[in-house]
């Protein structure tokens, strides 16, 4: 085994084993030692002084020491948690990272990873899934669908509510005994309603009907086709069985048997009816506002001279209030009845027409005005369908109008002392017929 003295980083041979001057403390003395099977093995080092080991001296067994470095635990980070979004958003799978090899048993250090500053997320908008929307969207459509009925509901209920203060005479119509139904022509998409008129200027005048007019919804052209009776029509009344003027049936049963006198003369099906005081109409003309009408100059003089309405002037479009208009209906002994129905005719068409531009509210309050003034053999409810199908429907109809007897299907005749017309029934029938369900 030889000896060898490093120090100073130089290695030199051994000076009798004396060190340096000024080297004491820096010098170290190597011992080499040999194995006898594989040769140098290893430098064992010790301070230099008198404890050195000589080389006659057996070398000392030392074990080999192991190693280990000391398993420190890993770093775990903790993120700071996210404020959670007020509504639950799907959760997104980002892939794994893969795993990071622990760090090297170097003395721990304080290392500040650079992270880029992350944007806060923005909480307002928030998208909901497709299939979420299209529930958020039928939720919103039912409830607003809920509250349109619920709205719809309680202005029925107050249309019927108007309505229970109708006269209404569950025995003012009877199915006609004097003719089969099956020879009367009818349709379930046309509704006829006679509207019968009396004047009650006078207290005998309740027993004759002073307009016979038929309004009839036709739902299949969508039409209002309004038809006038002449009063002196010289006709069949079957109940008494004899002929008379038609206006004369009114007195001798009523609204039944002008109902009956009709069918039976003309061969169309009546549905209903409605007997009014023709004064009625002044509340219902004033309650819109009044209508306009073509007034022409022997009209407007007979007005201001014999009516003695002084405002009411000729032309087209002539505002006429309630009063006015009345008067305007009245007028015969200028002309003829079939000017007169003409003119019935004009006012009622010129109040669908204003009707049309009225809101549903106006027309409500009208109606309070003038239901205890009417008797029908139509209930409640029948005439509450009558006005919400009005309203949402039949006043966008076109309006037609025509008379009965039509023209040259008559002669003016005198029986029995009264001037009446006599008529082509036969005639006057199928027109009739063609007017309400052909065209």
């Amino acid at each position: 085994m030889d000896d060898i003295y490093v120090g100073n980083n130089r290695k030199e041979p051994n000076n009798g084993g004396q060190p340096k001057s000024g080297q004491a403390h820096e010098d170290v003395y190597v011992t080499k030692r040999y194995n006898r099977s594989y040769g140098p093995k290893d430098y064992d080092l010790f301070p230099f002084g008198n404890d050195f080991t000589k080389p006659d001296e057996p070398e000392p067994q030392h074990p080999e020491p192991q190693h280990t470095e000391p398993k420190r635990p890993e770093p775990q980070r903790t993120e700071p948690q996210r404020p959670e979004p007020k509504r639950p958003e799907p959760q997104r799978t980002e892939p794994q990272r893969p795993h990071r090899a622990a760090p090297s048993p170097s003395p721990p250090e304080r290392r500040t990873e650079h992270r880029p500053e992350r944007r806060p997320e923005r909480q307002p908008e928030q998208h909901l899934p497709p299939m979420r929307k299209k529930k958020s969207l039928f939720r919103r459509f039912l409830s607003l669908l809920m509250i349109l009925a619920l709205l719809f509901a309680v202005a029925v209920g107050m249309v019927y509510n108007m309505f229970r203060s109708v006269n209404y005479n569950e025995t003012g119509h009877k199915d006609n005994v004097f003719l089969d139904s099956s020879q009367l022509a009818q349709d379930r998409a046309v509704k006829n309603i006679l509207l019968l008129g009396v004047d009650r200027r006078n207290a005998d005048d309740t027993s004759r009907s002073d307009t016979m007019l038929l309004v009839s919804i036709d739902a299949i052209h969508r039409k209002i086709k309004l038809t006038s009776f002449m009063r002196d029509s010289y006709v069949y009344i079957p109940e008494k069985k004899r002929n008379a003027r038609l206006n004369a049936a009114c007195a001798y049963g009523g609204a039944q048997m002008v109902m009956d006198t009709i069918e039976y003369n003309f061969n169309v099906k009546i549905d209903h009816y409605m007997l009014v005081d023709f004064s009625m109409f002044e509340g219902i003309i004033n309650g819109l506002g009044g209508v306009k009408v073509d007034v022409t100059e022997n009209e407007a003089a007979y007005m201001r001279n014999v009516v003695h309405l002084k405002n009411i002037q000729a032309g087209k479009d002539i505002q006429l209030n309630g009063k006015e208009a009345l008067w305007y209906c009245r007028i015969r002994k200028l002309d003829s009845d079939f000017m007169r129905t003409q003119r019935q005719r004009k006012v009622m068409t010129a109040l669908i027409q204003k009707a049309k531009r009225t809101n549903p509210f106006s027309l409500y309050s009208m109606g309070k005005d003038v239901t205890a003034q009417i008797e029908t053999d139509m209930t409640p409810a029948d005439l509450t369908f009558l006005a919400v199908s009005g309203v949402l429907s039949y006043l966008r109809y076109d309006v037609e109008q025509c008379s009965i007897p039509t023209e040259g299907t008559w002669q003016n005749k005198r029986i029995d002392g009264d001037a009446v017309l006599n008529l082509d029934l036969e005639a006057n029938s199928n027109y009739l017929k063609e007017f309400l369900y052909g065209r």
